[in-house]
């Protein structure tokens, strides 16, 4: 017998003797066996000498070794002890209906909560980095490039495992320059802004040690010391979340493993914690963006306070807000919480955000375009493509010529009759009358 089975057994032969034989019952093997099942049945007395003799018995009876099965039982027995003593609190309402309620605690009012953790979703390219750029300088100098109200500032941390110090250098530049920040604020920023540019430097926060079981690795307690080192630390950004676990993306466990990690760190460190994660290629072409957007596993949404979703103009609402340049169009991108378990309906607007000189983001206001009405010159370019198909597809240039040459486009320049004719066919799209062909510039008589 083991010196710490000896220990258990002196300490609570009684709860011991049980959990063995609670273990013996819930083993198939055991509990079907009609010897270990009589030699269960000789139990006794709680005597740490009879009981060290039963589990000899019993282990003898059920052909494991008396060791084997104290070690096991004795694991068994201390997890049930753990479980015992959790959680460590009354569960009592009571205080609840005697006292008001706390207000929510927000780091920007109606969206960011100030000490929980946050998933920033978005394919490639829709500017993931750049709003966690915009939002540590938000909590330095209190406002932001788009209408979110900014309530706790302070110092701010950012973790970019993608970005070197020259990609650091040359983003923090273009915001000074593009905000138009006072004296004042530039000393803020420096003052008060952290950014860590880890760019091929060990980010693991979870490893996989074997079996697919993660665990913390040594960084997260150093993460947690260097942020606590840091006065009035208001908000955390991580870039972007693959960088920081070597989980399965379709895991769930892992998923929410890492997501867990972040509140938790949100918790201890009474900050705004973001966190940036790639979306699934489907989110592009949704026509409703609901939650759960990132790609793999979707547990990392589950185990955080909120989601929120970057992507770029669709050609739909390119169409709607009267965008066709897809260069101008791309330049869009759409801000929305896709899951907030405080945020009011309200704050589940969407922000329109375009990215200007340097990749620089600002709110722009888009209302849906007025469809250009359906005259005469557009009924006549009509017929005129309807005739043209009838021999061939025909190109966008082609069918403007022939419009040109019946005097349905005029203009001084080829540039001034290039955008006539796009009026003409954003008026004849908007009323259903073409549609696009299967090759750019290609427009059909619809069929309808």
């Amino acid at each position: 017998m083991t010196p710490a089975t000896t220990d258990a057994l002196t300490a609570d032969p009684v709860g011991f003797l049980k959990s063995i034989e609670g273990f013996i019952r819930s083993t198939p093997a055991f509990a079907t066996d009609p010897a270990t099942l009589k030699a269960l049945a000789e139990l006794k007395s709680s005597d740490p000498d009879a009981a060290e003799a039963w589990i000899s018995r019993v282990a003898s009876a059920a052909k494991i070794r008396t060791n084997d099965l104290a070690g096991k039982v004795g694991a068994v027995r201390r997890t049930a002890i753990d479980i015992a003593l959790w959680p460590d609190m009354s569960g009592s309402v009571q205080p609840y209906l005697d006292t008001p309620p706390p207000e929510i605690h927000w780091a920007a009012r109606l969206r960011l909560l100030a000490n929980r953790a946050h998933v920033m979703v978005g394919m490639g390219g829709t500017s993931k980095t750049r709003v966690l750029y915009h939002l540590g300088f938000a909590f330095v100098i209190g406002r932001l490039a788009w209408d979110w109200q900014i309530d706790r500032t302070g110092s701010a941390m950012l973790f970019l495992a993608e970005d070197t110090a020259d990609n650091v250098h040359r983003t923090i530049a273009a915001l000074v320059k593009h905000m138009h920040l006072t004296d004042e604020e530039r000393q803020l920023i420096a003052d008060r802004l952290i950014v860590f540019p880890l760019a091929g430097k060990d980010t693991r926060l979870l490893v996989n040690a074997g079996g697919g079981v993660l665990i913390e690795t040594d960084l997260v307690p150093g993460l947690i010391a260097r942020c606590k080192a840091v006065p009035d630390l208001r908000f955390i950004g991580f870039d972007p979340a693959l960088a920081l676990t070597e989980g399965d993306e379709l895991n769930q466990a892992h998923q929410r493993m890492l997501g867990a990690l972040m509140d938790r760190i949100a918790i201890e460190l009474d900050a705004c914690v973001v966190m940036t994660a790639h979306a699934a290629k489907s989110l592009q072409n949704a026509d409703e963006i609901g939650s759960h957007t990132s790609r793999g596993g979707g547990a990392i949404t589950d185990a955080v306070r909120g989601e929120f979703t970057l992507r770029t103009m669709t050609e739909r609402e390119g169409r709607t807000f009267g965008i066709t340049d897809p260069g101008e169009r791309k330049a869009h991108v759409q801000l929305l919480a896709t899951k907030g378990n405080e945020i009011p309906p309200v704050g589940f607007q969407p922000v329109w955000l375009k990215r200007g000189t340097d990749g620089v983001l600002h709110q722009v206001e888009l209302t849906p375009a007025e469809a250009d009405p359906v005259g005469f010159r557009e009924i006549q370019a009509l017929e005129i493509l309807r005739r043209m198909a009838k021999e061939a597809t025909p190109q966008l240039r082609e069918w403007r010529a022939a419009c040109i040459d019946a005097d349905l486009i005029a203009g001084p320049t080829p540039k001034a009759r290039e955008r006539a004719m796009e009026r003409i066919t954003k008026a004849l799209l908007s009323a259903r009358m073409i549609e696009r062909g299967h090759s750019s510039g290609v427009y059909l008589p619809s069929e309808k």
